[in-house]
């Protein structure tokens, strides 16, 4: 019916834009011009100009190059990401305690004034200390640093051993007798042994650099001696056999 055509046109001229037949501004276009394009169907592109396989992008990857928006223009603008600050780890409480048999001296800073009076049965164990002195008085089964920096230990005798592991700058004085002195892991070692009983201490070290052994006479005054740090491997008689690698010239 004319008034349903009327309806239909209207929606038509409403979605494209067109001013309504009667209205004011520009006249509307011909709606039969707009339903004989829709009728074509598939049709419609047969007007379109057909592209070659040489001139298509993603078969002839040559052509990717000459495109006029280039990758790098794209990310040279781009903001490098801020990186993460650091995790703080946590400052931890300094502690000196007996447990058992075991005293426990940890994460000392600063402090020269610790000292124990250890018993033949006991151990000391001193992990993570920093910049601090620890004098061990009587004798005690055996004593370990881990992890210290620029810590000094005093000690008089020991029964089993003394172990110094992953440390940086350590300083070690026996006043008697020590039978072995471990060292592992550790950059900068200083053991100051008295030379009456320091010659029968045996040294045992493992990736690690700077350890000097100082004979301590009863005067005071002392020698040093470096622990070798370099050595060769050669294949001698059968089976390979390493030596100390001593520099000449």
């Amino acid at each position: 019916s004319p008034a349903s055509q009327n309806s239909l046109s209207s929606g038509i001229n409403a979605e494209y834009g067109a001013a309504p037949a009667g209205g004011s501004g520009t006249p509307a276009p011909s709606t039969n011009a707009l339903f004989a394009e829709l009728n074509k169907g598939a049709a419609i592109t047969s007007g379109l100009k057909k592209v070659s396989k040489d001139q298509m992008t993603h078969k002839n990857p040559s052509l990717r190059n000459t495109s006029l928006v280039r990758e790098e223009d794209l990310n040279k603008n781009k903001k490098a990401p801020a990186p993460k600050p650091a995790a703080v780890a946590a400052k931890k409480p300094p502690k000196m305690e007996l447990t058992g048999k075991k005293w426990n001296v940890e994460y000392q800073v600063d402090n020269n004034s610790m000292s124990i009076d250890g018993q033949v049965h006991q151990v000391v164990y001193a992990f993570k200390c920093e910049k601090s002195v620890l004098t061990i008085n009587q004798k005690v089964n055996s004593v370990t640093l881990d992890g210290c920096k620029k810590m000094a230990i005093i000690v008089d005798d020991l029964i089993a051993s003394l172990d110094v592991i992953n440390c940086q700058s350590v300083k070690i004085q026996v006043n008697g007798t020590a039978p072995i002195v471990n060292i592992d892991k550790t950059d900068g070692c200083q053991v100051f042994v008295k030379k009456s009983t320091g010659i029968d201490t045996e040294f045992v070290t493992a990736k690690s650099s700077e350890v000097n052994v100082c004979l301590v006479e009863d005067s005071g005054e002392y020698t040093e001696s470096s622990i070798a740090e370099q050595f060769v491997t050669k294949y001698k008689d059968g089976k390979f056999v390493t030596e100390l690698y001593e520099v000449v010239g």
